[in-house]
């Protein structure tokens, strides 16, 4: 393989010998003690890198870089100093063509990488050079050219949305994709209270990542060295609830074999998330108010006062205040877990993020199964975008694994699957109510999975939800099996 060549210019002999020497295993070198003589040999097309001493008699490395990018702008620049010159870096950064400003003295393997990246860059730029002379020689072609490119790029954009790994600027921690302004929004006041103590209340709709948002809190807390513990309300029946809350003495109740720690001890200097806060039973709720004032508690059968320090994340899908007005709320928990409400936005109003969600999932699908879907067809972004998705970000998750798993090739496919579950020709849905629209969806999908709840391809793994969160649904909107 031909060795690379560089040209370096020094006017201290010494200087040369010592980099010609300890260079010359790995690159094809050509020296100069002259810095004019230098410019003659760099017109030379052979040499790939100029490496020039800065400070030199008559002219400095940096003006002998401008006089060399008038001929050969495609040759990048490195510029080796012995003196810390804040003012001549500024000055090679500003001229924009110096590759690397190197103080010396330098290693050989800093400078030999240095080397290898300078004349990767030069290849691109050489070829970038080659392809500008080749546009302008045919310029009589030019505007064919360009039309041609213009419908390439158009079947493109129509046929696919390539796939892409970096996530940079996106996914925000515990994976919260998007970048639209309603999340961005979330994100800048959960970042200006996750430092406070305060209570937050998550306010959202099924599937908007109530809980990704709880730990985004906890993360971000002086707490997060300490332990995160969630519950669910609304997936355990109301004794289970105060159990585990509170835990419970040996013998406390037929079946209390041992001591259990409850969540308010565990959370002890950390962070409790209580999911779905509104199912939480009125007697439960009298309880953990007292909780929340005096920062302690006994546990079920036993006298023992218990401190607790936790700070308290609570989310729900429904609306508290409406739920305090019908007394099926107390108005003084509810002040106590206000003090900082964040509403999560629907996914409908955060659309523009769906292309980057479903990259995501794709993205993260392709590492757990193996399968390699690299591209997303024009069709099946438009018709993911055009739908309003009621089960949120959730249910965009499901369709999009069920598609994953179901595309024959290397494109996602949405198939009748979805267009059988989420389509629908009545305009009058956009006039109903959120409740309204929950009901309708929900039924859609029990009848499609006749009845079926709970296992695989039930109502509640098509839903992405819990199955006893489904019943509590289904009991709450007045949803009966179909006679």
């Amino acid at each position: 393989m031909e060795k690379i060549k560089i040209l370096y210019i020094d006017d201290e002999p010494d200087n040369l010998l010592t980099f010609r020497l300890s260079l010359r295993p790995w690159f094809g070198i050509v020296v100069a003690s002259n810095p004019y003589e230098g410019l003659k040999l760099v017109e030379y097309p052979e040499v790939s890198v100029l490496i020039t001493d800065q400070r030199m008699p008559g002219i400095t490395g940096l003006e002998l870089s401008r006089k060399v990018m008038q001929f050969r702008p495609e040759i990048p620049i490195v510029i080796l100093t012995a003196y810390d010159d804040s003012e001549a870096m500024r000055d090679a950064i500003s001229l924009g063509g110096i590759f690397r400003y190197v103080l010396k003295p330098w290693s050989i393997e800093e400078l030999k990488q240095t080397i290898y990246n300078a004349h990767e860059a030069f290849l691109l730029r050489k070829e970038n050079s080659l392809l500008v002379q080749d546009l302008t020689e045919k310029n009589k072609k030019l505007h064919f050219a360009l039309d041609k490119v213009a419908r390439l790029k158009e079947a493109l954009e129509e046929e696919k949305i390539m796939l892409k790994e970096d996530f940079s600027g996106m996914v925000q921690p515990g994976e919260i994709v998007g970048k639209s302004k309603a999340m961005l929004k979330v994100l800048k006041e959960i970042e200006c209270v996750a430092k406070s103590d305060a209570s937050v209340l998550l306010i959202g709709e099924t599937g908007t990542g109530k809980e990704l948002f709880a730990r985004l809190v906890h993360k971000l807390s002086r707490r997060k060295e300490e332990v995160m513990v969630s519950i669910n309300c609304a997936t355990l029946p109301e004794p289970l609830v105060e159990s585990e809350l509170f835990g419970y003495e040996k013998g406390a109740f037929s079946g209390a074999m041992n001591l259990k720690h409850g969540k308010f001890e565990v959370a002890n200097k950390g962070t409790l998330f209580l999911d779905e806060i509104g199912e939480l039973p009125l007697n439960l709720q009298t309880k953990l108010l007292r909780v929340l004032q005096e920062k302690e508690f006994e546990r079920l059968g036993g006298n023992k006062i218990i401190k607790t320090d936790f700070r308290l994340v609570s989310a729900t899908n429904r609306n508290i205040d409406e739920e305090v007005k019908k007394s099926a709320f107390r108005s003084d928990l509810f002040y106590r877990i206000n003090t900082i409400p964040i509403v999560l936005p629907p996914l409908r109003d955060r659309i523009e993020d769906v292309p980057f969600l479903v990259e995501f999932f794709v993205n993260r699908l392709n590492r757990q199964t193996g399968n390699k879907i690299n591209s997303i067809p024009r069709r099946t972004m438009d018709k993911l975008m055009a739908y309003h998705w009621p089960g949120n970000v959730r249910e965009l998750m499901n369709v999009v694994e069920r598609a994953h798993i179901l595309s024959p090739g290397q494109k996602l496919i949405v198939g009748d699957n979805f267009k059988t579950i989420v389509e629908d020709g009545d305009d009058s849905e956009s006039l109903m109510s959120l409740e309204e629209m929950e009901k309708k969806y929900i039924l859609k999908v029990l009848r499609l999975t006749n009845w079926k709840v709970r296992g695989k391809k039930g109502a509640a793994e098509l839903l992405g939800l819990n199955p006893n969160t489904l019943d509590s649904r289904m009991k709450k909107i007045g949803i009966k099996r179909d006679k």
